[in-house]
């Protein structure tokens, strides 16, 4: 074997031997066979010493059992050793479970720091060096597990994942998509056939068994089916859903105040929501102040202020008045480019010339355009190389006019429309019982210092 050969496999017998010291533990046999690896320590709350504990070197949790139950211990040395001794002279502080917990990471026993760094958080909570070593983030004064932070981060937990709200909904979307879904909704469209029959009975009993449904399985189903009807099916469709229990039938009922353009279909709705008490109902409808949609965003307001949502006024002042952003076409008032240069041409064939567009910006978007210039005979460098075209007219001297250019006719261009929401601001008064009218800077001082989030007074139990 060569050198290089030779120093390799040194290097590699050497750092298997490492990893094995760092991973073996005492072996323990056990009366009536079988063996566990870790360390024997004594179990502190047993005053008699009849029981004992067995040190993992994986896990957080030690073993316990009775001494008889053992039947002989062959010693392997290994970091449990030097971790039996620490735990043996601990001393009862935050400072020493902690430095037990960096030791036993510095000697690859990672669930045995865990350990203590969470037995120092429970000697003194706000050990903040304990925190950042489990991971913890400080937010607010508080600190947060991992779990918490992915809360905070509007996550949850679903199917053993962490996601986005948004992900779990599009999921539970997708699985109502299911045999179950499907025959609720072929159910569904039997009992609005019936509800259309011309029999008097068959119609009556077809709404009755509606009427009598409650499975939040078939929220969606009656959605997908009643959405799109005409103004009385909709109508029995907010009756329906009011009676479902559940965030589901609820979160359908608010979409429908948001999406129904009739005001008799949404007042329905409107009603239904008072008798319910689920957090999604408000929370969905102040979420929607948010939207781009001047008329979502007053449906919402118009909503909350029916809902008596005193908590929204902070968040109905920010949308009493919005500010749209649109791209339009705006009809030109002068030729194209005369003085002002020349953008780039793109063909000439003789006769006429095409020049590009500048950008025109949108939501997530940039695009270019052409225009076309008929009848070019030239192009004029005392104009920034602007096209001279048939009957742009000369001068007695033979001198192309300053007014040389084609007309583009009507140009992309961004415009700002500034909205007076009504329905927010009839929220407002409702809420408030106050009228500063569209004046923001004097709703915003009268809510800083008079506004009460929480009008009505606390309920107490009468007192003996």
């Amino acid at each position: 074997m060569g050198r290089g050969m030779l120093g390799l496999g040194v290097g590699l017998s050497l750092a298997l031997s490492a990893a094995v010291a760092a991973t073996r533990a005492d072996l323990i046999a056990l009366k009536g066979g079988g063996q566990v690896q870790g360390k024997v320590v004594p179990d502190p709350d047993d005053k008699k010493g009849e029981r004992i504990f067995v040190v993992l070197p994986r896990g957080k949790t030690p073993l316990t059992l009775r001494k008889d139950q053992i039947l002989d211990v062959l010693a392997q040395p290994s970091p449990l050793d030097g971790y039996a001794e620490r735990r043996a002279k601990l001393a009862p502080s935050a400072q020493a479970d902690y430095d037990l917990g960096v030791w036993c990471q510095s000697h690859e026993l990672p669930d045995l720091a865990e350990v203590h760094f969470e037995a120092a958080l429970k000697r003194d909570p706000d050990f903040a060096d304990a925190h950042r070593k489990l991971g913890h983030v400080e937010h607010d004064g508080k600190w947060l597990t991992a779990d918490e932070q992915r809360r905070a981060a509007g996550m949850v937990l679903h199917k053993g994942k962490w996601v986005l709200a948004e992900e779990k909904a599009k999921d539970d979307e997708q699985a109502q998509n299911s045999a179950g879904f499907a025959s609720w909704v072929r159910r569904i469209k039997v009992l609005v056939q019936g509800t259309q029959s011309e029999s008097p009975d068959r119609r009556r009993d077809s709404i009755d068994q509606l009427m009598q449904l409650r499975d939040p399985e078939a929220v969606g189903p009656l959605v997908k089916v009643l959405g799109e009807q005409d103004q009385d099916l909709r109508t029995m469709l907010a009756q329906v859903l009011g009676e479902i229990p559940g965030d589901a039938a609820a979160r359908s009922l608010v979409d429908m105040i948001l999406r129904d353009p009739d005001d008799a279909v949404r007042n329905v709705v409107v009603d239904r929501l008072r008798k319910r008490e689920e957090a999604i109902v408000p929370s969905r409808l102040v979420k929607a102040l948010k939207s781009s949609d001047v008329s979502v965003i007053n449906r919402a307001a118009w909503a909350l202020g029916r809902l008596d949502v005193f908590s929204s006024v902070p968040r109905l002042l920010e949308v009493l008045v919005t500010t749209e952003e649109r791209v339009v076409l705006i009809p030109s008032s002068r030729p194209a480019y005369p003085g002002y240069g020349q953008p780039p041409l793109i063909a000439y064939n003789g006769s006429s010339a095409a020049y590009m567009t500048g950008p025109v910006v949108g939501p997530g978007a940039v695009a270019y355009g052409a225009f076309v210039v008929p009848n070019v005979i030239g192009f004029d460098p005392l104009n920034g190389g602007a096209p001279i075209s048939v009957g742009d007219g000369m001068t007695s001297g033979g001198v192309f006019g300053a007014g040389v250019g084609a007309d583009r006719g009507p140009q992309p261009g961004i415009v700002y429309i500034t909205s007076q929401n009504v329905e927010v601001r009839t929220a407002l008064n409702k809420l408030t019982g106050q009228d500063f009218e569209y004046d923001v800077a004097a709703w915003r001082a009268w809510i800083s210092r008079f506004f009460n989030p929480r009008p009505d007074p606390i309920r107490r139990a009468p007192q003996p």
